[in-house]
């Protein structure tokens, strides 16, 4: 029988087949020895030798907000060991509520901290990466949606729920207010006459303030949930406890206007918070002997300013009246009765 022989180029072509087999043999002893002993699916498709399944953190806590727009993540470690000789890290990844996300860090640790350039509503994922005999990037982990907020609340102050502007004559119900469009209130603070800071949580706080003093001082600010706080105010708070003196020598001249009866008097006087004026009282028409100074007796008034002199109109002329004054100041005490004066009959 009758050998075939092989040709000069079918030698040399076995031949390169030959050593390309045994070369891919020894690549795969080296991959052996050097990469990572994982399989499963990688996500660095040019990977073709060894591949790595890396998960992503096995959790990811919601973000808290802190002041000046600063944004805390954490996150618990991914479940994948990456082995001796490699490297994880986490790709933190930032993005609007819905995404898409870009990368804005990375870290070793299961925590970052990032600020975001404006204040708003931010989503973040966080990938495991491992490197060392190739680069394996997991999937994202879930979302989580954070609030960068810079922006301090707004405060305002109220006295028995109106202006603390001007005087009062008894202990004061002072309210601190504050209102936050981004992380919500957090405190409010206040010092009263210096006594030391205190703090309530939530978005107001009421408090008393007491004793005679013409400069009560209150010291405040808010402070909303991430931490910034109000520019600090000063309110002062004036409280006058004590009576104004009485006005004196209280005199009745008949008008020269019908219906007229002209007063004239000793001024009271006030060492606190100043003299407002004065109220007339005066009786009904035909009043004859003068009563008693009491409202009762004398139910008609006149409020008048800091004169020493009135002409009471609106009286009928030809009947008697009787009058007396009392002085307010300025947080609106009333003295004692000046004397009463008349009957005397209105011109």
């Amino acid at each position: 029988m009758k050998r075939r022989r092989t040709t000069p180029n079918v030698d040399r072509l076995l031949a390169i087949a030959f050593v390309f087999m045994v070369t891919i043999a020894l690549a795969g002893l080296v991959s052996q020895d050097t990469a990572a002993s994982f399989t499963g699916t990688s996500s660095n498709p040019s990977n073709t030798l060894r591949t790595l399944n890396v998960q992503p953190p096995a959790s990811q806590n919601n973000p808290t907000s802190a002041a000046a727009g600063v944004v805390n993540l954490a996150w618990t470690a991914t479940p994948t060991a990456p082995g001796a000789g490699h490297t994880l890290t986490y790709i933190v990844m930032r993005g609007a509520v819905g995404g898409p996300y870009s990368t804005i860090g990375s870290t070793s640790s299961l925590s970052y901290s990032d600020t975001p350039s404006s204040d708003g509503s931010y989503e973040y994922v966080i990938q495991t990466q491992i490197t060392g005999g190739g680069t394996f990037t997991s999937a994202t982990s879930a979302a989580k949606s954070g609030l960068s907020d810079r922006t301090a609340p707004t405060k305002s102050i109220t006295c028995n729920s109106s202006s603390c502007a001007g005087w009062f004559n008894a202990t004061v119900s002072v309210t601190v207010s504050g209102t936050d469009g981004g992380t919500g209130m957090g405190s409010v603070t206040r010092n009263v006459d210096g006594a030391g800071q205190t703090s309530t949580a939530g978005a107001s706080a009421t408090f008393n303030v007491s004793g005679e003093s013409a400069s009560h001082s209150v010291v405040y600010f808010t402070t909303d949930a991430a931490g910034n706080a109000s520019a600090s105010a000063t309110q002062t708070v004036s409280i006058d406890l004590t009576n104004p003196t009485a006005p004196s020598g209280l005199t009745l001249i008949k008008g020269t206007v019908a219906g007229t009866i002209d007063l004239a008097w000793t001024a009271g006087t006030d060492a606190l918070s100043g003299l407002a004026g004065y109220t007339i009282h005066y009786s009904n028409a035909g009043m004859n002997p003068c009563a008693a100074a009491t409202p009762t007796n004398y139910p008609n008034t006149t409020t008048i300013g800091a004169v020493t002199s009135y002409t009471q109109g609106g009286l009928t002329s030809g009947l008697n009246y009787c009058f007396y004054v009392t002085t307010r100041d300025n947080a609106t005490n009333q003295s004692a009765t000046s004397n009463v004066a008349g009957p005397l009959k209105a011109k």
